[in-house]
This record gives C-alpha cells, sequence and structure tokens, in this order.
C-alpha cells in the first residue's frame, strides 16, 4: 500500500475504533457488542412479549412457569460503518521544507482508519470534500476494501477555495447512513462555524472523532524580515514584516487551537491534532483513547 506501511501497521496494533454512544450503531455482524434482538448463543436477557416479535423467539419454558409470554434477548457482535471525512481544499496542499503536505498526512490517517476498521470486522467507507463533497468509496467490508482504500486517497487532490463549514456539511450529505464519522482536515477558516458543522455530525447520531492536521509552520511562523504572504486558497498577496507580526500571530493562532480543543472537549468529541513532521501513528493512539 502506498499510504500504509507494514511499520506503520505494526504501531497501530492495539487501537480499536469502539462506539461510546449507548444507542448502538448495528449493522451486520462485527467485534461491537451491543443489545440487540440477535441469535447468537450470548443470552442477555428476558423481556415482555410485544406484537411483532418472532414466534421462535418465545421462552416456552418461561412461559410454563409463569403463564406469561417472554422473549429471549441475547447480546449481538455488530459491524458499524466507519467513514473517513477528508479535507482536500486548497490549505492541505502545504508542506514545509522537508516534510509531507497536510494531505499526505491526511491521506495517512485515513489509511490508518481504514485498517483498524477493517481488521475488527467493521466497514469503511471515504468521503472527500473540498469545493465539493463526494462519496469516493461507499462503506464496505474485507480485504479488499483496504486496497480500493488506497487507491481512492491517491486520486484525491488538494484545490479550490472552500467555505470550511459549508464544506463539512455537504460532506455529511453524501453519508448513506449512520456510523462512526472521523474527520481529517487542518480546520482552516471561519473557526464558529467550523465548530456548528462538526457538532451538526453529532447531532446527526454519528460517533464523531476529529483530527486537525497541521504543518509546523504554522503554529511557529517561523518568518523573518519583508514577507509576501500569498494564501493557498485565493485572496490578494500582503506584505508583511515578520518580525513584528509573528507575536501576534501566534497568539490568534492559540487562540484558535484552544477554541477548537475547549469546544469539542465540551460537546464530548473526540480530538487531537497530527502535525506533517511527527508520528501520525501516535496522533491516532490519542484520539483512540479519549
Amino acid at each position: 500500500m502506498r499510504w500504509l506501511e507494514p511499520e506503520s501497521q505494526a504501531r497501530l496494533k492495539g487501537l480499536a475504533l469502539s462506539p461510546r454512544r449507548a444507542s448502538g450503531l448495528s449493522g451486520a455482524p462485527g467485534k461491537h457488542r451491543t443489545l440487540a434482538r440477535g441469535h447468537s448463543r450470548d443470552f442477555a436477557q428476558h423481556r415482555p412479549y410485544s406484537y411483532g416479535d418472532e414466534s421462535r423467539s418465545i421462552d416456552w419454558k418461561a412461559y410454563a412457569r409463569l403463564d406469561r409470554f417472554y422473549v429471549r434477548e441475547f447480546r449481538a457482535e455488530d459491524r458499524i460503518p466507519v467513514f473517513v471525512l477528508l479535507d482536500r481544499s486548497a490549505s492541505m496542499a502545504y508542506a514545509g521544507a522537508g516534510r509531507p503536505s497536510k494531505l499526505d498526512l491526511g491521506r495517512r490517517l485515513a489509511a490508518g482508519v481504514a485498517w483498524l476498521a477493517l481488521a475488527q470486522g467493521d466497514e469503511a467507507g471515504l468521503v472527500t470534500f473540498g469545493v465539493d463533497a463526494k462519496l469516493a468509496l461507499p462503506p464496505r467490508a474485507g480485504a479488499a476494501q483496504l486496497g480500493a482504500f488506497d487507491a481512492a486517497l491517491t486520486e484525491a487532490e488538494a484545490g479550490g477555495e472552500t467555505d470550511l463549514s459549508r464544506a463539512i456539511e455537504a460532506a455529511a450529505e453524501a453519508l448513506p447512513r449512520r456510523g462512526m464519522v472521523v474527520l481529517l482536515s487542518d480546520l482552516m477558516g471561519d473557526t464558529a462555524g467550523a465548530l456548528k458543522a462538526v457538532r451538526s455530525l453529532s447531532a446527526r447520531r454519528h460517533e464523531v472523532l476529529v483530527v486537525r492536521t497541521l504543518d509546523a509552520d504554522e503554529r511557529e511562523f517561523p518568518y523573518e524580515g519583508p514577507c509576501l504572504m500569498e494564501g493557498l486558497e485565493g485572496g490578494e498577496p500582503l506584505f508583511v514584516n515578520a518580525r513584528e507580526a509573528a507575536p501576534a500571530y501566534r497568539a490568534a493562532f492559540a487562540r484558535q487551537a484552544e477554541a477548537y480543543a475547549g469546544a469539542l472537549r465540551r460537546a464530548q468529541i473526540a480530538y487531537t491534532t497530527a502535525e506533517t513532521g511527527g508520528r501520525w501513528e501516535a496522533a491516532l493512539g490519542r484520539l483512540l483513547s479519549r
């Protein structure tokens, strides 16, 4: 695979994508234990018979003792769809000196999430978004899906000016059904709008996890002297004295970072950051341990 080397797979072993919502995200048999009307042998409880229940679920021994109909419920293992939402807006093309682009970082994170989902018997699907959003790969299970995922990630290219909040909302509309959603984006743009869009994913009863992809240059602003700053997503170039602008820029970046971390924590949405120069597997480890 282009975006997931064997050594990365080894680092990811021991991690699991597990939905935390009590409502359950049910589907075909997988490895998530939920209370459902299944037919496994792992008995859970009795409950009174309701019109429409299958006759084969009636516990006739309980009826003989209690003279009332009860049905048996079992714990079923359910497969859930895991959707990766990958930002392919133009800002994701940024790459600091000697480092991969943020989009390449996102591709590796996406491949890692897909590998974890498929390894535990779940389905993996991919939605990419920029100027538009599209279901690049419908969710499926099985080993063949990993190769298809790798190819779809290779086809995703960064470009275009994007309204982040609208792009995330469009990506949400592209999801065929409820599941776990892992959003991979640099979250550059209107912070309040982006947070509203992310919370709307949770309001649709998806299990939402967010990884913000960054380059160290965006945090440190390591420039000096007069600079011509050009935006990757359009806008007029701007001449600045980098030394004078750096303190205000770093303070603004820190405020935005805290706004994302604080708001998503309060919304009980798992969140972490990943940088292009670091171990992306460690970022997934932090995300999935929360």
